[in-house]
């Protein structure tokens, strides 16, 4: 399990750019399959973040065995401390159930923004984005739909993302 992901936004030419001069760590880059043009740099190297304006993300819980290919899905809630642990415990089992049960999920990370200890988001890496989409439709899910629709109490933001490279 890594301790820490961190990642940057940008243009696909700048984060191609960063990937090269940073090559002794592990980065992935990813394309939005959501809105054009929208690239990640993910560094999955599990060291301190080498970006000079990275989001920083510190592991709570981790499944899998770190294959971080295929589709992944970000997802980002933000809430009130009791509604956050509650989502943090559902998460969790979801994740291990989903572990357990589910081969084409790869990895999952349950993580909090280390610049926003409010936020919590879930990293996972499907062998494909109908793997995730079937997952996301799964009863088993249904605890953590309650907290993916934006509201009062929460904000809710997720994306899904491919290999750029």
């Amino acid at each position: 399990m890594l301790a820490e992901i961190s990642y940057a936004l940008g243009s696909a030419d700048f984060l191609r750019q960063r990937k090269a001069a940073l090559s002794d760590r592990t980065l992935h880059l990813y394309e939005s399959a959501r809105q054009l043009d929208k690239y990640a740099l993910v560094d999955l190297s599990g060291k301190k973040s080498a970006f000079a304006a990275p989001i920083r993300l510190k592991a709570l819980h981790a499944v899998g065995n770190d294959e971080f290919r295929g589709f992944m899905s970000y997802q980002s809630f933000t809430l009130a401390k009791k509604d956050r642990t509650v989502l943090r415990k559902w998460a969790a089992e979801l994740l291990d159930k989903s572990a357990a049960s589910n081969k084409q999920l790869l990895s999952g990370y349950l993580l909090e923004r280390t610049d926003d200890a409010a936020t919590t988001v879930l990293l996972t890496w499907w062998q494909s984005a109908g793997d995730l989409e079937n997952w996301l439709a799964n009863p088993a899910y249904e605890p953590l739909r309650q907290f993916s629709a934006p509201g009062p109490q929460n904000e809710y933001f997720f994306d899904q993302y491919h290999l750029a490279e």
